[in-house]
């Protein structure tokens, strides 16, 4: 496995971490530097990162399709 999926994989698992524990312990705001936010739009962001690294792990790992052509 390549340090770069390695990398993108740590980064998934983390930020998977970040949405469990901000689901768990937190209301619908959360206190980021002093500052009250609403948890929503910070999730959204965590979930989208979450997608940027499958999408990138996707790139990582082909896959072949085998079909048969019509006769």
């Amino acid at each position: 496995m390549s340090a770069i999926v390695e990398q993108i994989e740590s980064i998934r698992s983390q930020t998977l971490v970040q949405i469990v524990d901000l689901l768990e312990t937190s209301g619908p705001m959360i206190v980021v530097d002093a500052t009250v936010t609403p948890w929503p739009p910070l999730l959204a962001e965590l979930a989208e990162m979450v997608d940027w690294c499958d999408r990138k792990l996707a790139e990582y790992d082909p896959y072949e399709v085998r079909s048969r052509g019509a006769t």
